[in-house]
């Protein structure tokens, strides 16, 4: 028989509880590839600067600022437009 509790509702005690247990070794988010510490900084000055920086899939870059765009297919691409903006000065 069940035990009645003071409200009214019927308790079974007789299962066990539901254990939470977190699994770390996979992420519930789509993880992408680290920044180099040559991409991070350049990025960030540019966004500082105003600009929308979009990375792509294959290591170039769109960056947009006031309706226009450009596109840099390589990292020194990316770094001769950072240092044309002025956003950067090495």
């Amino acid at each position: 028989m069940h035990s009645r509790t003071s409200n009214g509702l019927v308790a079974a005690n007789d299962q066990p509880a539901e254990t939470y247990t977190p699994n770390a070794s996979r992420a519930n988010y789509p993880t992408g590839g680290r920044l180099c510490k040559q991409e991070a900084p350049l990025i960030a000055l540019l966004v500082l600067a105003g600009h929308f920086v979009h990375r792509g899939r294959c290591g170039d870059y769109t960056i947009c600022q006031f309706g226009h765009s450009r596109y840099c297919c390589e990292p020194i691409v990316f770094h001769a437009f950072a240092l044309r903006v002025g956003v950067c000065n090495d």
